[in-house]
């Protein structure tokens, strides 16, 4: 049996965040506030992938919470695929960053999302977004993207089929005795 194409997991792995966000993650409200993980996985498939990588998690990211939310539709499209880009661009730009670095580079880009999206309320006018507690939302996005990158992307390199890198440096032991 032929496995599923990188399109075919990623959009298991959306239908599976939305699922997940809407089943579980909107009765868990730390700090009073509600954690979106469609924001933190545009921002890891950006990371992960590279822009091209970016725009297409963050407009599906985007087009999903667009249906959820009730904000002017293709507001989360538009600032989703744009935060998903960035992250991209950023994460060509950092290189190779390890470990920690990779998941502190997506709390401070998942926290930037929630500004750009609360910006584009305000350009909108949109009162129930910019009357919103922003920096908390930001915050407590941040904390989250940073706990949740480890696994955030082994689902993104599994949907897209990244396999790990090897290190050049490695030579095979030798079976001789």
């Amino acid at each position: 049996m032929a496995s599923a194409g990188p399109l075919a997991r990623s959009v298991v792995l959306l239908v599976g965040t939305v699922v997940m966000h809407v089943g579980l993650l909107v009765h868990m409200t730390p700090a009073g506030v509600i954690v979106d993980p469609l924001v933190l996985l545009a921002v890891v498939g950006g990371v992960v992938g590279g822009r091209g990588t970016g725009v297409s998690f963050g407009a599906g990211c985007g087009l999903a919470t667009d249906l959820i939310l009730h904000t002017p539709f293709g507001m989360s499209l538009l600032v989703l695929t744009l935060v998903g880009y960035l992250s991209g661009i950023v994460a060509e730009q950092t290189g190779s960053a390890r470990g920690l670095a990779r998941a502190a580079l997506a709390s401070v880009l998942a926290a930037g999302g929630i500004g750009l999206f609360a910006c584009a309320g305000w350009l909108m006018d949109l009162e129930y977004v910019t009357d919103a507690p922003i920096v908390r939302i930001a915050i407590v996005t941040a904390i989250a993207a940073l706990l949740a990158n480890p696994l955030l992307e082994r689902a993104v390199r599994w949907a897209l089929a990244i396999r790990p890198r090897v290190s050049a440096t490695r030579v095979p032991r030798s079976r001789s005795g």
